[in-house]
């Protein structure tokens, strides 16, 4: 036991911490530090006892949290001011990100399968609210086509703008590349069996069922995504969207809505700009190998690609831009507590934006194969 001239007291009885005194912000580093190596050489703390307590601040009940780690005491005797202190340090923890990440790591670290527990938790409630955030969509498509004048116009104006056409620079010169690349490569390792000629329309096929819509779909995701979950994650955080819902506007319908509907109206016209591109790349690359002329290469793709593969493109396109603004949005929604979950949750929207885009291309190319197309 340790006393001092503000009558600080702790020591522990039969598993109970007995706190008496003032411990506040106030208290001197003396019992701070004889309060820790007490905390550290009981073998367990069943319950903290404030009877003897004059007076607690936040100060120092957030270094008791701290110091009792992953423990969770009983608190006996508090009065009503301290027991209300003590609610509201209970409830902070419980929404602090950092706070959280060090108890799951210690939990993680004591006990392995909780780590594969809790992913698992945690994908099966992403899928969840990945449904339930589809459902307010298509819900919120089907009011437009019943109430037209619902539709925000402009922002849907804005966001195919911002979202669509300002990709196209980045997204021509890759599938440009891309396109030149594999139509090279093609030319040459055909040329070797003999079949220098059938480079153009395997080249034209994978550029119009693939190549063009693919890597288009990823620049996309790469910015668009990730813009979306920027976006309202910053309104979230700097209470835009509270205002919004003061003021007796519907934030999905406003930010969610036109976003969504951007994408979906502007990937097909972007797949269709970037196969025109995929397809000169192919072109120059096949004239620089096999030196044949642009005029033979457009009547061989005329005669030996039908547009049934360019429809196959075009089908993905819209499914696409639904999942990416989707997951975009989503993602934002889910920001809170500070910027650095921005970060982390913009991070996540790319990559849960570009799996989308796989398992989805995946998906078409069975349908289309059983279907024959």
């Amino acid at each position: 036991m340790i006393s001092n001239k503000r009558s600080l007291d702790a020591y522990v009885q039969a598993g109970t911490l007995v706190l008496q005194g003032n411990w506040d912000f106030r208290a001197p580093a003396g019992a701070l530090s004889h309060l820790k190596n007490v905390l550290e050489n009981a073998p367990s703390i069943q319950a903290i006892d404030f009877k003897g307590v004059d007076n607690v601040d936040f100060v120092f009940l957030m270094l008791l949290y701290d110091l009792l780690g992953h423990k969770k005491p009983k608190f006996l005797n508090a009065n009503a001011y301290t027991a209300r202190v003590l609610e509201v340090v209970e409830n902070w923890i419980r929404e602090d990100p950092s706070i959280l990440k060090q108890e799951h790591a210690m939990r993680t670290f004591k006990n392995p399968l909780d780590k594969l527990g809790r992913g698992v938790a945690s994908f099966y409630g992403t899928l969840l609210n990945t449904f339930n955030f589809c459902g307010m969509v298509v819900y919120y498509v089907g009011l437009v086509l019943i109430r037209p004048k619902t539709l925000c116009l402009a922002p849907l104006t804005h966001h195919i703008h911002e979202s669509g056409f300002k990709v196209l620079p980045v997204s021509i010169l890759t599938v440009f590349v891309v396109g030149f690349a594999i139509a090279l490569q093609g030319a040459v390792e055909l040329q070797q069996m003999g079949f220098p000629m059938m480079s153009i329309e395997m080249t034209a096929k994978l550029a119009l069922r693939e190549m063009g819509p693919f890597i288009l779909a990823l620049v996309v995701a790469g910015r668009s995504a990730s813009s979306f979950t920027a976006q309202i994650g910053v309104m979230k955080i700097t209470e835009e969207l509270d205002a919004m819902k003061t003021m007796g506007l519907n934030p999905f319908q406003f930010l969610v809505l036109p976003r969504v509907l951007a994408l979906v109206i502007a990937m097909p016209l972007l797949v269709f700009i970037a196969d025109t591109f995929a397809l000169l790349g192919a072109m120059i690359a096949i004239k620089f190998q096999l030196n044949v002329g642009f005029t033979h290469y457009v009547a061989r793709l005329h005669e030996n690609v039908g547009l049934s593969h360019f429809f196959v493109g075009m089908v993905k396109a819209p499914f696409w831009g639904f999942a990416i603004a989707l997951v975009g949005c989503m993602r934002g929604f889910e920001v809170k507590g500070d910027t650095e979950s921005i970060g982390r949750l913009t991070t996540i929207s790319v990559v849960n934006a570009l799996f989308w885009i796989i398992f989805l291309d995946a998906l078409f190319s069975v349908i289309f194969s059983k279907l024959n197309i």
